[in-house]
């Protein structure tokens, strides 16, 4: 099962993920310059964040698919649906099973 895995991420295209490394890359660069030439250390992330966001929309602009990463939300991969009825179930089943605490005077 594993080496399914493997072997199907391997062989899966990665367009966001080649060009988020290439906007990284350029962020370090960029950060390095700056750094050399102004000989002032500024905070990577001020050029790491602009180089990462903006190499994932150029990517998605130029796929055609900047809504759909734009309306994204992970909840939906959280938990499946059959799942949440079953913990309600659950949850339901565990009320019933727990002993009354509270005693009548």
């Amino acid at each position: 099962m594993l080496h399914y895995l493997y072997k199907s991420a391997d062989d899966c295209p990665k367009p966001y993920f080649i060009s988020v490394l290439f906007g990284y890359l350029l962020a370090i660069i960029a950060t390095i310059v700056v750094m050399l030439v102004f000989n002032h250390g500024q905070p990577a992330l001020l050029y790491l964040v602009p180089g990462c966001l903006g190499a994932v929309l150029i990517t998605a602009f130029a796929k055609g698919e900047f809504s759909e990463m734009w309306e994204f939300s992970e909840v939906e991969f959280v938990t499946p649906p059959d799942e949440e009825e079953s913990d309600e179930d659950d949850k339901k089943e565990k009320e019933k099973a727990k002993p009354d605490t509270k005693k009548d005077k």
